[in-house]
């Protein structure tokens, strides 16, 4: 974590973070950042308590790292999918109640429509995933660039 720290003011690869104990959050500076960029979250595993610490012949360290959507982002697309499928649900139930009672079921298209539009929404995530590659190699070469320099501090 010290190796994380040290090196983010002035690092080639851009990138900024935020950093406590054991996790760490690397995303890209606010004048490269656009609506598809990505956070690294990074967790550094603590060596095992009962093993009474690090072990001087083997001091590697575990470290985490999943690529995600900024906070806001990750909000909206869940909201997004929520909304659609509570909006379906209740639509379907209505169709269901229309077709019992004789009526034209025109609220069974409205699930369809949802469908259609959650399926939009994942393929507009995977364009974006696509969009964010060279921020997500940045990251990962300011990582390895640190996790170098813990190595040759040691």
């Amino acid at each position: 974590m010290e190796a994380l720290c040290a090196r983010i003011d002035g690092n080639p690869e851009g990138v900024e973070g935020s950093f406590s104990r054991r996790h760490a959050v690397l995303c890209m500076p606010a004048r490269d950042r656009r609506f598809w960029s990505p956070c690294l979250d990074l967790t550094i595993a603590e060596p095992d308590a009962a093993s009474g610490g690090f072990d001087e012949a083997d001091p590697s360290v575990e470290i985490w790292g999943t690529y995600s959507p900024r906070p806001e982002i990750w909000t909206g697309f869940v909201f997004a999918l929520g909304t659609l499928t509570i909006v379906s649900t209740l639509s379907l139930f209505f169709g269901i109640a229309q077709l019992m009672l004789g009526h034209a079921p025109w609220a069974l298209a409205i699930p369809l429509a949802a469908l259609l539009l959650g399926v939009a929404i994942y393929f507009s995530a995977l364009f974006g995933q696509s969009l964010s590659l060279e921020d997500m190699y940045k990251m990962r070469a300011y990582l390895d660039a640190c996790m170098e320099d813990a190595r040759e501090d040691r």
